[in-house]
């Protein structure tokens, strides 16, 4: 079995540091977000949580307004759940030893790009070509 490349030239504890500073975040606002669909849900009549629509065009309107504001809601949630999951990822390699390894390529991602997105996990260009 292949050994993993490991950085020499970067020093990990920079970036283990930022990593765990987005992770605080994340989890700072995932509380925030979770703490306000509780609110909006408390505060919800029972016709804007059965999602049924009455003769009262006001209220369909807060109905729909409602629904969209959770289904932003749940779209921040999941967007913050993935982005923890790539910083965890992040912090597995540096101990693992293969942070700052393209994951497709297993060239060195750039430090101007680590720094940027300190969990990125390939190039720029593998990234494009996934993308295409």
């Amino acid at each position: 079995m292949a050994t993993q490349p490991q950085r020499k030239d970067i020093k990990l504890d920079e970036f283990r540091k930022l990593l765990e500073a987005e992770r605080a975040r994340i989890g700072r606002l995932h509380k925030e977000h979770s703490a306000d669909i509780r609110a909006e849900t408390e505060d919800a009549t029972e016709n804007e949580l059965s999602h049924t629509s009455t003769f009262d065009s006001a209220e369909n309107e807060d109905t729909a307004a409602i629904m969209a504001d959770r289904d932003r809601d749940m779209a921040l949630d999941e967007n913050e759940k993935l982005l923890l999951h790539q910083v965890e990822h992040a912090l597995d390699r540096i101990k693992d030893g293969s942070y700052g390894i393209c994951e497709v390529t297993g060239v060195p991602i750039p430090v101007e790009r680590l720094r940027a997105i300190p969990w990125a996990t390939m190039t720029v260009a593998a990234a494009a070509q996934l993308d295409r």
